[in-house]
């Protein structure tokens, strides 16, 4: 037979039932709505700060390249550290092609990487050796490929170097799980031999 409860345990018991009640209408109401959303928020911001952190570093690594581009530039092999021809046009759609052939080798790596768009950008002109080539390149790229494509173009030759770099997360990415692909916007450098103008005859006789 069992024991009808005293009121006081009665109270406690209604207590104990009124807040098991309260958490379920927390979780259920509070948790899984707003709390959840802003913790995966979290999360992902923190995914992308430590990508950039990443890239960042990679943009360090620039001034270094520099002094081995021009060290490489008064050596014997110097010539295989620059764009090969003495045409802007040629030279920048060489760049254009070599870039897209790197991003096509690691189009598979992770989740994925596809380009979008490359443009050539006018160099500014002047009366150096050396002439400045740019290509911006427009990803949708996941961080594992993009890293390899970074990789490969600022430690094979001809040297290249990213000027800029712009990384931002899709608008139609979903709010959980991982970043993703990334839109990605860089600004690839290179540099070629620029075409001298040979000396003319009269030139040579004048006193």
């Amino acid at each position: 037979m069992r024991r009808t409860l005293t009121p006081r345990e009665s109270r406690i018991a209604a207590l104990l039932v009124l807040a098991l009640t309260l958490c379920l209408v927390y979780w259920a109401g509070v948790h899984i709505w707003f709390i959840a959303p802003h913790q995966a928020i979290d999360e992902q911001m923190e995914t992308l700060r430590q990508t950039q952190l990443r890239y960042q570093a990679l943009l360090a690594q620039r001034e270094p390249l520099q002094e081995q581009l021009e060290a490489a530039q008064n050596s014997q092999a110097g010539n295989e550290s620059l764009l090969p021809g003495d045409d802007p046009s040629v030279v920048a759609a060489g760049l254009m092609q070599h870039t897209a052939e790197i991003i096509e080798k690691h189009r598979s790596d992770g989740a994925g990487c596809e380009l979008l768009n490359r443009t050539p950008i006018a160099g500014n002109p002047g009366d150096e050796p050396y002439a400045q080539v740019k290509v911006s390149v427009n990803l949708s790229c996941a961080i594992q490929p993009l890293e390899a494509i970074l990789y490969d173009l600022e430690t094979n030759r001809p040297f290249l170097f990213i000027e800029e770099l712009r990384v931002e997360r899709h608008e139609d990415a979903p709010s959980s799980g991982g970043a993703g692909r990334l839109e990605v916007q860089m600004l690839v450098t290179g540099y070629m031999q620029r075409r001298t103008n040979p000396v003319s005859t009269e030139e040579l006789e004048q006193p």
